[in-house]
C-alpha cells in the first residue's frame, strides 16, 4: 500500500512537472511571437520616422 502510494505520487509529480514546462513553453513562445511583432512593428515606425525626419530636412536620427 506504502509503497504504491509513493509510486503514484511520484507519478503525479512527474505529470505535473511536465505539465507546467508544456505551460511555460507556450507561454514563452506566445511570449517570442508577441515581442516579435513588437519589434517589428516598433522598427517600422522608427524607420518611417527617421524618413519623415530627413524629408522634412531634420538632422536628428544621424
Amino acid at each position: 500500500m506504502g509503497r504504491r502510494g509513493v509510486e503514484q505520487r511520484r507519478f503525479v509529480v512527474r505529470f505535473v512537472l511536465v505539465l507546467l514546462l508544456w505551460f511555460l513553453l507556450l507561454v514563452l513562445r506566445g511570449w517570442l511571437v508577441v515581442w516579435r511583432r513588437v519589434v517589428l512593428r516598433g522598427r517600422r515606425w522608427l524607420r518611417r520616422r527617421q524618413l519623415s525626419g530627413r524629408d522634412l530636412g531634420g538632422t536628428e536620427g544621424g
